[in-house]
């Protein structure tokens, strides 16, 4: 592996861990329940970043590893700032840095992979993991029970989408919204729209052919045998 890449899966991890600590040590504006399930997305997703860095080496796991490195950012930002905020802040901009230079350009893939699942399904996945931080953010001050209910719908429904079950699709296009709509009355209206747009995302991507795609069998993706054609001229022989 190269060294470049190296760093900056290394700084994405601490970035992530840091940013983590800090909302252990120093939670506001959130309150403590609210910035335990933030915390844990963001280390799921910086799991999740560095192994694509690391391993996988491609295009998503990019662009996710930006997303997720930016998400640190801003939760630093809105706290006060203690030894692991500048720690998460430090390792961040490098890792951001590191992203976002010439550097690392022949590391990741440029082409998305011919056996690979495609990029909507990918978007899905991911997106129904981040319910469990998004009820965090749109209800800093305090969960509810409606909350709890939609981010361990979003792991489930990630889980299960992963595994490639038909249901899951079918649950997030139809159950989906219907488990999100108590967690958005419930939460102040700035929050309220937030999920309000995060599940209207995801269900958007649920009804795409690329989604469907991912968790139908692959025989059912092949197209039947051709008929034999028969030549004019074949018909006239013995």
């Amino acid at each position: 592996m190269a060294l470049t890449p190296l760093l900056v899966a290394g700084s994405i991890a601490v970035a992530g861990a840091a940013t983590a600590a800090h909302l252990a040590t120093s939670p506001a504006p959130f309150s403590t329940s609210s910035a335990a399930v933030v915390a844990i997305g963001l280390v799921v997703y910086t799991t999740i970043a560095v192994t694509g860095v690391a391993v996988v080496r491609s295009r998503w796991a990019h662009r996710l590893s930006i997303v997720t490195v930016v998400a640190d950012l801003a939760v630093v930002a809105i706290g006060e700032f203690d030894l692991a905020a500048w720690i998460a802040l430090a390792a961040a901009l490098a890792a951001l840095g590191g992203l976002a230079s010439r550097l690392v350009d022949g590391w990741f893939r440029k082409r998305r992979s011919a056996t690979g699942p495609d990029s909507k399904a990918v978007l899905l996945l991911l997106g129904l993991g981040t319910l469990v931080p998004a009820v965090g953010v749109a209800s800093p001050h305090t969960l509810m029970t409606a909350h709890g209910v939609l981010g361990s719908a979003g792991v489930i429904l990630a889980w299960a989408y992963g595994k490639a079950q038909p249901w899951s699709l079918w649950a997030a296009r139809l159950a989906l919204p219907i488990v999100a709509a108590p967690a958005v009355i419930a939460s102040p209206w700035p929050g309220g729209i937030l999920l309000g747009v995060v599940t209207a995302a995801l269900v958007a991507l649920a009804w795409t052919s690329g989604a469907h795609l991912a968790v139908t069998p692959l025989l059912d993706q092949l197209s039947g045998p051709r008929p034999a054609r028969v030549r004019p001229d074949d018909t006239d022989r013995p």
